[in-house]
C-alpha cells in the first residue's frame, strides 16, 4: 500500500511539473512574442517616420521650385514693362502701365501664391512688421517753432519726441529714430513717408490705433488724437502709383531696376535653400535604404489590421512618435484597396 501511494504522489508531481513547464513555456513565448511585436511595430514606426520626413522635404521642394518660377516670372514681366519706357508714354499709356503693376500686385495677394506682396516668400514666417504713418501728419519737414509730441502705443509704451525750430528733415528723422528705438520700433523714410517696423510678435504697437498729442504745430492742440497707421504698400503697388505721375522715364526704370535687385536677393535665397533641401532629402533617401511605395503600403495595412484588431498599443505607439505625420496615420487607417 505504501509504494502505491508513494507512485501515485509520484504521478501527480510528475503531472504537475509537466503543466508548469508548459505555463512556464507558454508565457516565454507570449513575452517573446510581445517583444517581437514590438521591434516590429518599432520597424513599422521607423518606416513610416522616414516616410514621412521625405514627403515633407519633397512638399518644401515643390513650393521652393513654384516660389522660383514666380520670381522669375516677376523679373522677366518687370524687364518688358522697363523696355516700353524706352519710348514716350502717353497718359493713356501710364495708366496701362500702372493697370498691368497692380495686375502683378494682385497676382502676389493670392492665397496659393509663394511671394507675399512685399517680395517675400510665404512659406516662411513674417519676422517683422510695418506701417506707414498718414501723410497728413509731417514730422520731418522743418518748422519756425518746436513742439513737444507725445505719442502712447497700443501695449501703452509713450513716446516722447521734441523737435527743435527750423531743423533740418534729417535732424527730425534721426529724432524721431531716436524716440521710437526704445518702444522697439525702427522708423525709415519710403516714397517720403515715415515707415515704422516692429517685430511680428509685436505687431499690436502697429495694428492698433495710437494716441498722439502736440501743441498745434504739427498735431493738433488739445485732446489726444486716435490716429491708426496705413498698411506699406508692397514695391509694386509703389511702381503703380508712381506710373500716374511720370515725369523722368529715366528714373522710373531705375526704380523698377530696384525691384529686380530685391527679386534677385529673393531668387538667390530660394536657390541656396533648395541646395539645403536636396541634400536633405538625399540624406533620407540613403538612410531609408532600399524602401519603396510598396514598403509603406505593406507597413500601413499591417497598421490598419492591428487597429482593427483592437491592438490599441499600436495607435498609442503612433500617437507618440512625432515625426508620423497626420497624413500618413490617416493612410495607414484608410481603406486598401
Amino acid at each position: 500500500m505504501l509504494i502505491e501511494s508513494l507512485k501515485s504522489s509520484s504521478a501527480v508531481a510528475s503531472s504537475a511539473a509537466s503543466q508548469a513547464g508548459r505555463a512556464a513555456q507558454t508565457v516565454a513565448t507570449g513575452v517573446s512574442g510581445r517583444q517581437s511585436g514590438n521591434s516590429h511595430l518599432q520597424q513599422q514606426l521607423d518606416s513610416l517616420s522616414q516616410w514621412s520626413l521625405s514627403a515633407d522635404v519633397s512638399r518644401q521642394l515643390a513650393k521652393n521650385q513654384q516660389a522660383e518660377q514666380q520670381l522669375r516670372q516677376l523679373y522677366q514681366q518687370l524687364e518688358q514693362l522697363k523696355k516700353q519706357l524706352d519710348q514716350p508714354q502717353s497718359p493713356g499709356q501710364q495708366q496701362q502701365l500702372r493697370e498691368q503693376l497692380l495686375q502683378l500686385q494682385n497676382q502676389l495677394k493670392h492665397k496659393d501664391s509663394a511671394v507675399r506682396p512685399e517680395l517675400q516668400l510665404s512659406q516662411q514666417p513674417l519676422r517683422s512688421v510695418s506701417a506707414r504713418l498718414s501723410h497728413h501728419i509731417d514730422l520731418l519737414s522743418p518748422r519756425k517753432q518746436s513742439e513737444q509730441l507725445s505719442f502712447r502705443l497700443a501695449d501703452g509704451q509713450h513716446v516722447q519726441l521734441s523737435l527743435a525750430a527750423n531743423q533740418s528733415a534729417e535732424q527730425n528723422l534721426s529724432q524721431v529714430q531716436q524716440a521710437f528705438a526704445g518702444a522697439g520700433v525702427q522708423v525709415s523714410v519710403q516714397a517720403g513717408q515715415l515707415q515704422f517696423s516692429t517685430k511680428a510678435a509685436e505687431a499690436q504697437k502697429l495694428t492698433q490705433p495710437w494716441q498722439m498729442q502736440g501743441e498745434g504745430i504739427r498735431v493738433a492742440a488739445g485732446n489726444p488724437l486716435s490716429v491708426r497707421l496705413q498698411p506699406v504698400s508692397g514695391p509694386l503697388q509703389v511702381l503703380a502709383e508712381q506710373a500716374l505721375q511720370l515725369e523722368n522715364q529715366q528714373a522710373y526704370q531705375a526704380e523698377i531696376s530696384q525691384v529686380q535687385q530685391k527679386l534677385q536677393t529673393v531668387l538667390r535665397q530660394v536657390q541656396a535653400e533648395r541646395q539645403e533641401l536636396l541634400a536633405k532629402l538625399n540624406s533620407l533617401r540613403l538612410a531609408g535604404n532600399q524602401q519603396t511605395a510598396e514598403d509603406v503600403a505593406a507597413v500601413s495595412h499591417t497598421l490598419k489590421q492591428q487597429m482593427q484588431t483592437g491592438a490599441a498599443a499600436s495607435l498609442a505607439a503612433i500617437m507618440a512618435q512625432g515625426n508620423v505625420s497626420r497624413s500618413l496615420v490617416e493612410f495607414a487607417l484608410s481603406d486598401q484597396r
